[in-house]
């Protein structure tokens, strides 16, 4: 499929999630690039580079944000927040940026990382069973450099008070984004974070109801959902997140994921975003070439066993993206990181001027500098990250100075001896 008005007829077809119609199918992916205020409220960054992308023509919006104190905690640097009553008024200014131009926006609710939760959290991190994330050195996304690989901490099995108060928590935010004028919340149980570790007997040695079966496996997720769908109403969109493949030894496999994936969607979901892999696979998430769930089979395995719109990760050029919905894989594509290197990738497409695009190189410049606690940045798009014009505002003098921090920070990490030393020093002070 390579002629323009192909491309532009599979990706700019209305498509219908709840009551919300979406004028094309390319959403924007939930990324930790929001730079909230140090207290999670939404800051005129977080606004400036939404409604940049809103502007460049997506069709849906999907934003990571905390669902709890917990979730809060476990990251290394400020979240938007939907878990404080006190910032519904700059989550309504958020939407209202977006709706300006005509597109619905979704909060991405996060219980907890679990798993993933940053060493460095105050309190000891939860998960489904006591299982660490163990990431090889081949497993880790290009441009990222810790020689022998890396191993989080164990964390501690949840107590079922503990798995219900978190459940609670993402209710309560969902009713918090939708008095904000949020036009749904998204679930995530993907990758390696809290609720994600419940789904696979990989990560899950539970003997309560919350292990076990697939019925068991899929209950925190599914009593999440349905939390949020008697007290949201009917019309209130829900979307999950799940990985669709746990490419390691023992991992659960694509129709195993499918068949919880109907569990939670029969608990009254509306649409299903795919991951590409887990936290131990990280070069599968953040993968160097497209359409890996489409060769394996697993997208395929979810549109074969859902009866609501599937969204497809992994796919930067318009072509494969417009030739996995026509290859009947899934119904939208979700873009991360080459709307990071140009807002305006929908609407570029849709004129046909493909040759336009500021092309991703995948060389995960923003991911490193997101795992090093520093505002994201892309070497292609300087505006990315300064949407608001903020670093214009500094001093001359403070910009020198963080710029120098900075340029330290990434030379030594991308030096395997020195992030040797660095990860054993970080693991170190949380035994």
């Amino acid at each position: 499929m390579n002629d323009v008005e192909s491309i532009t007829r599979q990706l700019f077809t209305p498509v219908t999630i709840n009551r919300l119609t979406l004028k094309n199918r390319l959403v924007l992916a939930p990324m930790a690039v929001l730079c909230p205020e140090p207290d999670g409220q939404a800051s005129d960054q977080t606004i400036a580079f939404l409604a940049a992308r809103a502007r460049g023509g997506v069709g849906m919006i999907i934003a990571s944000g905390c669902a709890s104190q917990r979730c809060a905690d476990e990251y290394g640097s400020p979240l938007l927040r939907f878990d404080i009553e006190a910032h519904v008024p700059r989550l309504k200014a958020v939407a209202d940026a977006v709706h300006a131009h005509g597109v619905p926006i979704i909060a991405q609710l996060t219980a907890a990382f679990g798993r993933m939760g940053s060493p460095k959290s105050p309190r000891p991190l939860i998960s489904a069973s006591a299982k660490a994330v163990a990431i090889p050195q081949q497993a880790l996304p290009k441009g990222l450099v810790v020689p022998g690989g890396l191993t989080l901490p164990e964390p501690l099995q949840a107590s079922i008070e503990q798995i219900r108060e978190l459940g609670q928590a993402c209710v309560d935010a969902a009713l918090r984004a939708q008095r904000a004028g949020w036009d749904g919340v998204e679930i995530p149980a993907h990758g390696s974070y809290f609720l994600a570790s419940f789904l696979s007997p990989w990560s899950n040695w539970r003997t309560d109801q919350y292990g076990g079966s697939a019925e068991n496996r899929a209950r925190a997720v599914v009593e999440i959902v349905q939390g949020i769908r008697a007290q949201a109403g009917p019309d209130f969109p829900i979307g999950l997140r799940i990985s669709c493949d746990e490419p390691v030894e023992g991992g659960q496999s694509p129709e195993q994921f499918a068949q919880i994936a109907r569990l939670i969607v029969d608990a009254g979901v509306d649409y299903v975003a795919l991951l590409d892999g887990c936290s131990e696979r990280l070069d599968r998430i953040f993968s160097a070439h497209d359409g890996g769930m489409i060769q394996s089979g697993a997208a395929q395995t979810f549109k074969q066993a859902l009866s609501v719109p599937v969204l497809l990760q992994g796919m930067h050029d318009p072509v494969n993206a417009a030739s996995a919905i026509a290859g009947g894989h899934g119904d939208l594509v979700i873009l991360g990181r080459p709307l990071l290197a140009d807002p305006a990738w929908p609407r570029k497409v849709q004129q046909g001027r493909h040759d336009a695009i500021v092309v991703c190189n995948r060389d995960n410049h923003c991911l490193h500098r997101t795992l090093l606690n520093l505002p994201a940045q892309c070497p292609l798009n300087p505006g990315f990250g300064n949407e608001s014009q903020r670093r214009s505002h500094a001093a001359p003098l403070q910009r020198l100075i963080v710029s120098v921090r900075e340029h330290i920070m990434l030379k030594l990490s991308g030096s395997g001896r020195f992030m040797q030393l660095a990860t054993r020093l970080m693991l170190r002070k949380t035994k």
